[in-house]
């Protein structure tokens, strides 16, 4: 996916350090990672770029979505409402597993051949570069807890010698990270960082962690597909902060007029209900972006 979480590949050895060196270790590479974002300045290089031109059909709205995201089916029809406020014809791209991949220096490929716009991009400050511009969010949503445990109504409830396994790299890990370094040593619950919400997910189903903290719209995907999920409950984050975070569509920074009249669309499709009838048709975890 590309939706601005960041990923870690976790060799078996760091899976196995304590949890205050696991806790230091993943702050350090997540800093390090956006250390790098002054490098994403540039425009990626693009061997053949000079052959790609303007699209001639300007009568039509270009947008892109990704079938790897748990968002898609709103996507889908987020894209499509935005190109008919815009009386635009709208035409869908979806984007599949072999076309962007995790780098996304791949994604300026997308737009020049395919893409306006690419709808479900997490609206984090400072985490894209400076050849993309972002929209404002049509929809906000969170990370979520989820737990087996019946009796439990928050972290608070959970037992310092239980573990949380944290999907590593996004922002609820990162603030995750920072709560947990600001307690005393014996007053922290055990951090297990994860490659994905699925092996959050896997994890809490196995009893390798009791809580599971993953991306709110992975968790709903997910528990629809997969009936080992099904018995999975959601409790409140306290005491860590809120994670509501936006969620928009991202473009070729140099787009500024099309940038500008699909944030009038964005707001009016929100104004008039039209962005929280498709999360309601949809029964997804969001609520309109005001």
């Amino acid at each position: 996916m590309v939706t601005g979480s960041i990923r870690f590949n976790l060799s078996r050895n760091h899976a196995r350090r304590r949890p205050d060196q696991r806790l230091a270790a993943a702050a350090a590479v997540f800093a390090w990672c956006l250390g790098q974002s002054a490098a994403l300045a540039q425009t990626p290089f693009v061997p053949d770029e000079s052959k790609y031109g303007k699209r001639q059909d300007g009568a039509a709205l270009n947008y892109c979505v990704d079938e790897r995201d748990p968002d898609f089916p709103v996507a889908k029809e987020i894209g499509r409402a935005v190109a008919q406020a815009l009386l635009l014809q709208p035409k869908e791209h979806p984007i599949g597993q072999n076309t962007v991949g995790e780098d996304i220096d791949n994604l300026y490929r997308v737009f020049l051949e395919t893409c306006d716009v690419f709808l479900g991009f997490k609206l984090i400050p400072d985490a894209y570069p400076q050849w993309l511009a972002i929209t404002r969010p049509y929809y906000r949503t969170s990370y979520v807890l989820a737990t087996t445990d019946p009796g439990w109504k928050s972290l608070a409830d959970m037992p310092k010698s239980a573990a949380i396994g944290a999907t590593i790299g996004t922002s609820a890990d990162l603030r995750l990270i920072q709560y947990l370094q600001a307690l005393p040593a014996d007053q922290r619950w055990n951090r297990f960082p994860m490659g994905s919400d699925e092996f959050a997910l896997q994890a809490l189903t196995r009893g390798t962690v009791s809580v599971a903290l993953v991306w709110g719209p992975s968790f709903w995907a997910l528990q629809k597909s997969d009936p080992a999920l099904a018995g999975l409950r959601l409790i409140s984050l306290k005491p860590l902060p809120d994670s509501a975070v936006g969620v928009g569509a991202t473009l070729l920074a140099n787009e500024t007029f099309l940038r500008s009249n699909i944030d009038d669309a964005i707001a009016s499709l929100v104004a008039d209900g039209s962005i929280q009838a498709i999360l309601d048709r949809n029964k997804f975890p969001a609520t309109a972006a005001k």
